[in-house]
């Protein structure tokens, strides 16, 4: 192949310029829910061409082209999209290397909070829109640092978040560790996790519950979407040994946006902060009764 003449090298530099700053159109896959929602919420939705089945906010992630799930990529589907931009978790770069020199890999972690606000800002700078990015990111920091503001000098609610377990018992209950940004949203809001430990989602059984005492229990999935609360609290009620249980404090949180790091997690801390304020009004409340 001859060598590019200087106006032909000029043009492909154009080209790649264009496309840095967003100005040609970009065709891009995100390969996580949360990542779909962060291309939306940068004004960038209408440059998915390909998203996980599970990507299904806001409403019109749900029309565009599936290309399977988190851990189950078509990877044929994924080629014949095109993509000039795949955005995604560092567990599939592997999967990924074929694409190189195709595609421009975006690879973000969402562990932590400051990795999802990081995250933010990367994805706006290869989506030519970080000024909507440093926008976003500055909302979401104002909006914690007014809900961290509102809970300071409360005292913190000792709380367990339940991730997953057997759908009809208190079993096989796999529960959300430190290193999560789940964790630090709930420090946030003025509470602190039950458990201590250094293994990220612990799988744990009753009797750790019970040697825990969490003082709030939240259980966070999707799964219970066709079951009552009622059934749910009915599991727990023999348990009253466990402080949650006694005072009544479980709460049951069926939307899947809690598990997913993204642009609402300023929306989790609020709900957070929420329900610890009325959890520690009805603590003062006994404490007065008590008194009386």
């Amino acid at each position: 192949m001859p060598p590019l003449c200087a106006k032909e090298k000029a043009g492909v530099f154009l080209i790649l310029f264009l496309l840095a700053i967003g100005i040609l159109p970009q065709k891009v896959v995100s390969l996580a829910p949360g990542v779909t929602e962060i291309v939306f919420a940068l004004g960038r939705g209408d440059k998915l061409v390909g998203v996980t089945k599970f990507c299904d906010y806001p409403e019109a992630a749900r029309k565009i082209n599936k290309i399977g799930g988190f851990l189950d990529i078509n990877m044929e589907a994924l080629v014949a999209l095109a993509p000039d931009i795949v955005i995604t978790y560092p567990e599939h770069a592997a999967k990924l290397a074929f694409l190189l020199g195709r595609a421009k890999i975006v690879t973000v972690q969402h562990s932590r909070l400051k990795e999802l606000l990081q995250s933010i800002l990367d994805i706006g700078r290869a989506l030519g829109a970080e000024s909507e990015a440093r926008r976003l990111v500055g909302s979401m920091r104002c909006k914690m640092e007014a809900v961290a503001a509102r809970v300071k000098g409360r005292k913190r609610i000792r709380t367990m978040l339940i991730a997953g377990r057997n759908a009809d018992e208190l079993k096989n209950m796999y529960i959300i560790g430190k290193k999560d940004f789940i964790n630090d949203l709930l420090e946030i809001a003025g509470g602190t996790n039950a458990y201590q430990g250094d293994v990220d989602y612990p799988s744990i059984s009753l009797e750790s519950v019970i040697f825990l005492d969490p003082e709030f229990i939240f259980e966070i999935s999707a799964h219970y979407e066709g079951i009552a609360d009622e059934e749910i609290f009915d599991l727990w009620r023999p348990y009253r040994m466990v402080t949650a249980v006694a005072k009544g404090q479980i709460r049951i949180i069926k939307d899947s946006f809690w598990l997913r790091p993204g642009p609402r997690a300023g929306q989790i801390a609020e709900e957070l902060a929420v329900v610890f304020a009325r959890a520690d009004k009805q603590r003062l409340d006994e404490k007065g009764t008590d008194h009386d």
